[in-house]
């Protein structure tokens, strides 16, 4: 198919198709490899946001990484080991058997690590990792911000890292946390916000330590805090998911927008443009509505295989006029394509499945 032809130029991709800019991806991907190049963190990509063990590599081989990805998911973990990574965390808890099973699996592959955040899971780790003759690595996960997982007190993240020393096939390794930040008002505000979140991380493991235990691993940080986490000597990894494609949600921080999806114009009307590309193409939760790029849209509607947009100006359009859809939500996205179409200054530069999408057990 002509879309998946290199050279091919970007008026010619059928549409809808999900491109990726490669310059801009690249220009993301060496800020944060410049931060962290002579830093004493790393990151660690967030997989779930990129599904791609492609995208993934290019991450680690720009520098400033630690050579591991964080996954949400086992499924998204098994991916990444069939494409060649060897230090994985699944940023979340592992708890029913046969995802445990899995993760043992994965185990025999790869320095497999997990959060924890109950006694009852931890021991349930521990007894199929005897099983299965592995150890698993398991980091504490502590709350700051998100209320879906993760301990409430330092003092359970005390007992569950005994637990975990105590426990055969389990190598206890740290802590970690997720942030996240609602709403963007200033760059103080920005800072103050990851400041308390991160130091909930680190009392913690301060606790821990102060009870006469070693914490190999302090994995915290993400797109918003990428920054603030370098004022931290004892933070050791970031998980960084957003900023390497980049959505509509962080428009303050110093990264673009990677990752959109060309449509066509179909139907102009008045004020209004109906494109090529509906809810079948983006991902759109809490109702977050997709952008145009480079004009000042509104959604009008959005159907399955179509949208409409309002636009301020409307003749600056004919039928047939290719545009970009932006969106608020960067892993849905992803999720919601078998594959992207790599570009450079508007040529196509190659096509890679997206092999993580759709990673739902």
């Amino acid at each position: 198919m002509i879309i998946n032809k290199i050279g091919t130029n970007l008026k010619d991709i059928e549409t809808p198709e999900l491109i990726i800019d490669l310059d801009i991806l690249d220009a993301n991907v060496n800020t944060v490899s410049k931060a962290y190049s002579n830093s004493h963190l790393k990151m660690r990509a967030h997989t779930k946001n990129l599904k791609s063990p492609y995208l993934a590599r290019r991450q680690v081989e720009a520098g400033g990484s630690n050579g591991g990805v964080c996954t949400a998911k086992v499924s998204e973990a098994e991916v990444m080991v069939e494409g060649g990574f060897k230090n994985i965390l699944i940023a979340n808890q592992v708890v029913s058997d046969d995802k445990i099973e899995r993760l043992c699996s994965l185990a025999k592959f790869a320095d497999m690590k997990v959060g924890i955040d109950n006694i009852d899971n931890l021991n349930n780790l521990s007894k199929f990792a005897i099983k299965h003759n592995v150890i698993l690595g398991v980091l504490v996960e502590i709350n700051t911000s998100m209320f879906r997982c993760g301990v409430r007190s330092s003092d359970y993240a005390v007992e569950l890292a005994k637990r975990a020393i105590e426990l055969e096939g389990i190598n206890f390794k740290g802590v970690m946390s997720h942030q996240s930040i609602k709403d963007y008002t200033t760059e103080e505000e920005r800072w103050k916000i990851g400041e308390e979140y991160i130091d909930i991380c680190l009392e913690s493991k301060r606790a821990i330590e102060e009870a006469g235990m070693d914490v190999e691993i302090v994995s915290t940080g993400e797109t918003f805090t990428f920054d603030i986490v370098l004022k931290y000597p004892e933070i050791t990894e970031v998980q960084g998911g957003t900023y390497a494609l980049m959505d509509l949600n962080y428009p303050y921080m110093p990264f673009d927008i990677a990752v959109k999806v060309l449509s066509t114009i179909v139907d102009i009307y008045d004020d209004k443009i109906t494109i090529d590309a509906g809810n079948k193409c983006i991902a759109a939760p809490n109702n977050a509505t997709p952008l145009i790029e480079g004009v000042k849209s509104d959604l009008v509607e959005m159907g399955l295989d179509y949208s409409v947009h309002k636009i301020l100006d409307g003749k600056k359009y004919n039928i047939g006029d290719k545009v970009y859809l932006l969106t608020t939500h960067e892993d849905g996205l992803m999720n919601r394509w078998d594959k992207f179409v790599g570009i450079r200054k508007e040529i196509v530069e190659g096509s890679w499945d997206i092999l993580g999408r759709g990673c739902h057990h």
